[in-house]
């Protein structure tokens, strides 16, 4: 009785006076009358923690931010914030979601331009590069794309060498500057209608669109993770704030030893 009303007393004391809390340790063997028999025998140890069930198991802040890293609310969701962990869950999946619907609409745009390029302007195929189709939405066909190329050098030229060398050797320097600045996979076109080469680069534009909004979609995940690391540091070190230990022990020599510990 008389041992009881000690371990009581001490965590009364232990309860209202934090700092006298942290460290505190008895012995018990005098108080408890511990047999001369149960000497060096050995006891076990047992360790309480006043834990709130609903917020979980404590979690070191470095391994919350590093699982909310991985998947932004995992973090929170050992420690037991299962609702906060669930939104950002939910953001997570319709990220990528999202990306892959960008990147589809991109691609399936990406193919129908294409395909109006070669039924619409007479390319001969749709495995051009990303130059030469924006090349021939800007012209109506690759005799405009010669003479504005060809102005170019003649303006360069003239510049360079004056208009007495120009009309010695113009025409042979603009065929070869034409052929050395024009897209490498350069083929001739000829749109049907100008309204064909609109609705060619309203396809094109939208299919670039899709593209980038997909990209935008990794920005994204990386501030659901930034955001969710956060809340999962603040709510571990709020753990550690409020962990209350408790500690009871019987050491071989027969002492009990009782101690109540807090972390600050």
């Amino acid at each position: 009785m008389n041992a009881a009303r000690l371990i009581v007393a001490v965590c009364v004391v232990a309860g209202a006076t934090p700092a006298f809390a942290e460290g505190l340790a008895f012995s018990l063997r005098d108080a408890a009358g511990v047999p001369a028999a149960v000497e060096g025998a050995q006891a076990p140890s047992f360790n309480y923690q006043d834990a709130d069930a609903s917020t979980g198991a404590p979690l070191s802040p470095t391994k919350a931010v590093l699982w909310s890293l991985l998947l932004p609310g995992l973090g929170d969701w050992k420690m037991g914030h299962r609702d906060r962990a669930s939104v950002f869950f939910g953001i997570e999946g319709v990220i990528w979601i999202s990306f892959a619907a960008f990147e589809i609409q991109g691609r399936d745009l990406e193919e129908q331009y294409q395909s109006m390029a070669v039924l619409f302007a007479g390319v001969t195929s749709t495995d051009h590069s990303d130059d030469f189709y924006a090349t021939i939405r800007d012209y109506e066909n690759s005799d405009e794309y010669e003479a504005d190329i060809k102005n170019e050098g003649r303006f360069e030229l003239l510049n360079s060498l004056g208009e007495d060398a120009f009309d010695q050797i113009g025409s042979a320097y603009l065929d070869q500057y034409f052929t050395d600045n024009r897209v490498a996979d350069y083929e001739p076109w000829l749109w049907q209608s100008t309204d064909r080469r609109l609705q060619y680069s309203e396809y094109r534009s939208a299919s670039k669109t899709a593209y980038r909004r997909a990209d935008y979609m990794f920005a994204a995940a990386a501030a659901n993770r930034i955001v969710s690391a956060i809340f999962a540091y603040a709510a571990a070190r709020s753990l550690a704030k409020h962990d209350v230990g408790m500690d009871f022990n019987v050491s071989p020599s027969g002492d009990a030893v009782l101690a109540l510990t807090k972390s600050f």
